[in-house]
């Protein structure tokens, strides 16, 4: 039984020592930056792990951007020689952190060598999407458009048709979901964009939506809030402070698009990510 104990013991205590390891991946550099392991140094790499155990080494004019355990990030920005179990503090996320998601996925970039094409996976990460079902009627909207923030753009509330419908009714409610249309209109396509009904829109107010076959109903509502640009731009100044020393434009416009898709910024993170493709056209994080 004590040999039995001991194991147990054993098992658990290393456990308890691999829970307490963080792990750390070196998502950006610039000037000389090496690590230190096993008492050899090499040069840094971008997307090399490290445990606490590593020292990073910078010389003069040096930063380096790390993630740890997945979901943290952080710079360092002076000169020295760094042993990485000294962040541990940096190792911790906020619950409010509106980038925790986005570095999640960066991790999983830089990390995987699966199928797929870069980027492909990245609703993964998200917490705009839902679970893919139909609902008891004939139309089916994506989950991901469940809530819309929106401020200002063309973007298409759209659905899909299970049935040979010619015409759809397009239903708005403001503040609740029940009681008599805010708004309604007949359409013989299965969208409608968001700036052909702003006149009905009033800033800061929540609107419910849905579309049905005409003469059909549909209870299954989506959600639509309609932000000022104050707040809008409040948030996107935000997110654009929280990125690392050393990103280019490219790396920016697409971290931001990311994070706003995340938020349900779906016209804003559109526009973003046009951005990303035109500065560079494989930008996916992958940092190759």
């Amino acid at each position: 039984m004590r040999k039995n104990l001991c194991i147990t013991l054993g098992v658990l205590f290393s456990l308890f020592v691999h829970a307490q390891d963080n792990s750390f991946l070196l998502y950006s550099f610039k000037g000389n930056v090496s690590v230190i392991e096993n008492k050899i140094e090499t040069k840094a790499k971008i997307g090399k792990i490290m445990n606490s155990t590593a020292v990073l080494k910078l010389s003069d004019g040096g930063i380096a951007t790390l993630i740890c355990n997945e979901a943290a990030m952080f710079t360092i920005k002076k000169t020295g020689s760094y042993s990485l179990g000294q962040f541990k503090d940096s190792c911790a996320v906020s619950s409010s952190s509106v980038s925790a998601n986005y570095v999640k996925y960066v991790w999983n970039q830089m990390t995987s060598h699966g199928e797929g094409s870069p980027g492909s996976n990245r609703k993964m990460f998200m917490s705009t999407v839902g679970a893919v079902s139909r609902s008891v009627n004939n139309i089916w909207i994506d989950p991901r458009l469940d809530t819309v923030n929106f401020v200002s753009g063309d973007f298409p509330l759209s659905w899909k048709s299970y049935a040979d419908a010619k015409e759809f009714e397009f239903l708005l409610y403001k503040n609740s979901p029940t009681g008599t249309p805010h708004y309604k209109t007949v359409t013989k396509k299965m969208k409608v964009p968001l700036s052909t009904i702003t006149s009905q829109l009033q800033t800061g107010n929540t609107y419910y939506w849905t579309s049905a076959i005409k003469g059909e109903q549909n209870d299954e509502l989506k959600v639509i809030n309609y932000i000022s640009k104050e707040n809008f731009e409040n948030m996107l100044n935000g997110m654009k402070s929280s990125g690392t020393a050393y990103e280019s434009e490219a790396e920016q416009a697409y971290r931001i698009a990311f994070m706003l898709e995340d938020a349900h910024y779906l016209a804003d993170a559109y526009k973003y990510y046009l951005k990303a493709a035109t500065l560079k056209p494989d930008t996916t994080t992958g940092r190759e």
